[in-house]
């Protein structure tokens, strides 16, 4: 089998990678698929996570962090403060 060696560039955008994967050029054209190498117990850690992982969820975290961001502190300071009244 020929084999190609990669360099810490593509090593980069692999790692973490847990399916298989298509390898595109530039212009979208397919070079090939990646299949990563995973043990039983890696794998099965994975879909578990995928599970409990919901997308949706962490974009509306991300947003609502965006915008309590910007906000002032002392607004900050009434937001806490309202939380602990009973």
């Amino acid at each position: 089998m020929n084999y190609v060696t990669a360099d810490d560039a593509v090593l980069d955008r692999l790692s973490g990678l847990m399916e298989p994967t298509e390898i595109r050029d530039t212009n979208g054209n397919v070079l090939g698929t990646y299949v990563p190498l995973i043990s039983t117990e890696e794998r099965a850690l994975y879909e578990r996570a995928v599970q409990l992982f919901d997308p949706a969820e962490t974009e509306r975290r991300l947003r609502e962090e965006e915008n309590t961001a910007k906000r002032p502190f002392s607004d900050v300071i009434k937001r806490l403060e309202a939380l602990n009244k009973p």
